[in-house]
């Protein structure tokens, strides 16, 4: 048991290094990145953020056939070469001569980042991690935002100094060199209660997970799950989080900016808010593993609606500085959250491929809402009517979670379903 614990928790940190340096450097770093390009190309708001939503829909349409892959190969294949895609994509975007080309390199890294940072993440972590699992899952998930606050600032200095090109290619250096190996090394899709924790990796030709192996996993069937209430709450909180979170991820720099901030004191903001989240992410997650999931989830998308309600008056200093706190310690954890209610919803039988779906569901959120922020600006010059929006929206979807049932209880008026034998 202590070395399944230690391998666990090794696992833990090599997805940690991932969203630090793939979600980090790609997500978070996106409004850092985005007055420079607008200056050096000419391109609207609306067209610079194809940028993020092209990560998101890539992710959307590579999702499902990542997570059916994920049920029968071993996720150390996958992430792996997940790593090596989101490294070529920052070179790629180093070298971007039109719009098209820099819009496919994020879409590429997209690819990669579900390939290595995400979806292998859920799957591996809700594999090995019961009772801790929402701490492990949202440890491992800080990354992005303690890699968002490390790399928007080295990003921004970079700009400044060298170019924005010079830049990317500095975010493709760590991915290829340290993600890459670590994914190899570390990342085993599961423990295998009859073997030692290094015969993990002999699990079947070429590391193909058996259909007897998976049968015995308790949890839901793919269509049983999907005809559960359960699953369309989650879905429903997840993507309206997923507009609203990828959207103020592209467009508060900006933001902060026609305020009156400086280019470095808005990425600066951005930075420490992404920041908190190393406090506010694994907080959230300790709390759902001792007063239970749904409330915490539902809990944790409320505060992120507080949060954009205080960044609607940002232009007062205390007003900006409590966005910080309170936008800054909740917005990153739905993302470790999810797979955590999605756990206990639906099981771990077929968790790749639902939690495939349901990240396909979130990311088209993420693709729509920068977007359409960036639509709305260019339409009537300011962002507050569509951060109203959000913040309303976050509100009312905190209270959906709070309905959802674990799937070892039957929701009132469903028809009761066959669990595994134990």
């Amino acid at each position: 048991m202590a070395d399944r614990d230690r391998q666990g928790w090794a696992i833990v940190g090599g997805f940690f290094l991932a969203s630090f340096f793939i979600l980090g450097s790609g997500y978070d770093t996106a409004g850092v990145f985005f007055t420079p390009l607008l200056k050096h190309f000419g391109w609207s708001r609306t067209q610079l953020s194809l940028l993020t939503s092209a990560i998101s829909l890539a992710t959307a349409v590579v999702g499902p056939g990542i997570g059916w892959l994920l049920d029968r190969v071993e996720a150390k294949w996958v992430a792996t070469v997940g790593a090596a895609v989101a490294g070529v994509a920052f070179l790629m975007a180093s070298t971007a001569h039109s719009l098209a080309w820099i819009v496919s390199a994020y879409a590429l890294l997209g690819a990669g980042a579900a390939a290595s940072a995400v979806m292998p993440c859920y799957l591996v972590i809700s594999n090995w991690f019961d009772n801790r699992r929402g701490l492990a899952m949202t440890l491992a998930n800080t990354g992005t935002e303690v890699g968002g606050t490390a790399m928007a600032l080295a990003a921004a200095f970079l700009i400044a100094r060298f170019g924005w090109r010079t830049a990317y290619l500095a975010l493709a250096a760590p991915v290829l060199l340290l993600v890459l190996p670590m994914m190899l090394l570390v990342v085993r899709s599961r423990p295998d209660p009859g073997t030692s924790a290094s015969d993990l990796s002999a699990r079947g030709p070429h590391g193909v997970h058996s259909a007897p192996e998976l049968s015995r996993l308790p949890g839901l069937e793919v269509g049983a799950a999907v005809r559960q209430r359960s699953f369309w709450l989650i879905a429903v909180s997840y993507m309206i989080y997923a507009v609203a979170g990828t959207a103020l991820i592209v467009h508060l720099v900006p933001y902060l900016i026609g305020l009156g901030l400086t280019e470095q004191r808005a990425a600066f903001v951005l930075s420490i808010s992404l920041g908190m989240n190393a406090i506010g992410k694994p907080s959230l997650g300790a709390l759902a593993d001792r007063f239970g999931i749904r409330r915490i989830y539902g809990l944790n998308l409320i505060l992120v609606g507080c949060g954009i309600v205080l960044l609607l008056n940002a232009g007062h200093a205390g007003m900006l500085t409590l966005f910080v706190l309170v936008y800054g310690l909740s917005v990153g954890a739905p993302v470790a959250l999810m797979p955590t209610i999605l756990a206990d919803a639906v099981g771990l039988r077929r968790f790749g491929s639902l939690s495939g779906l349901l990240v396909t569901l979130g990311v088209i959120g993420s693709a729509a809402g920068p977007i359409v922020a960036g639509a709305v600006f260019d339409r009537t010059g300011s962002y507050i009517g569509i951060f109203g929006l959000f913040a309303v929206t976050l509100l009312i979807a905190g209270f959906l979670p709070m309905a959802c049932v674990s799937f070892r209880q039957p929701e009132i008026g469903a028809t009761p379903i066959a669990q595994t034998a134990s």
